[in-house]
């Protein structure tokens, strides 16, 4: 429990940090820090129930773009701003590096068990960004189609 909540500060710090280095508005720096904490916050519960990388990181990443998308509209700002600090959690910097250092000492059992849980990752996160994206999309699209029409019929 205390290691968990060592991480979501470290999280909540870190995506702050990014914000910093991204020229996020001061504003929203704070956004994105509960971002970051909220992203580890529901990884960390994805991995109490979850085994297989792919889905608590697909899972995890449809909810960091939620969460942008949602604070996108409430501070009328672009959803970039709080998903990219948001999802620095989520990065598999660990699995990367093990890969590497496999990669150096030839090692490929080491190289084996790193890769493939870090492609596993990484496409459970594209492709849960992916998905909700298109997915709020296509919904602001239709939305604005029908406010469209709403003002031609009046």
């Amino acid at each position: 429990m205390v290691n968990a909540i060592k991480l979501i500060i470290c999280s909540f710090g870190a995506s702050v940090g990014f914000g910093i280095v991204f020229r996020i508005q001061k504003k929203y720096l704070i956004y994105a820090g509960v971002g970051g904490a909220l992203t580890r916050c529901v990884y960390l519960i994805l991995l109490q129930f979850i085994s297989e990388s792919f889905i608590y990181s697909f899972l995890a990443a449809m909810a960091v773009v939620l969460f942008a998308e949602f604070m996108a509209v409430y501070a009328k700002t672009p959803s970039t701003v709080f998903l990219y600090p948001s999802i620095i959690p989520l990065i598999p910097g660990d699995l990367l590096y093990y890969t590497v250092v496999g990669l150096i000492l030839q090692d490929t059992e080491r190289i084996s068990q790193n890769a493939v849980k870090c492609i596993h990752s990484l496409l459970g996160l594209g492709i849960g960004f992916v998905i909700v994206s298109m997915f709020m999309y296509y919904r602001r699209h239709l939305n604005f189609h029908r406010r469209r029409q709403a003002r031609i019929n009046k």
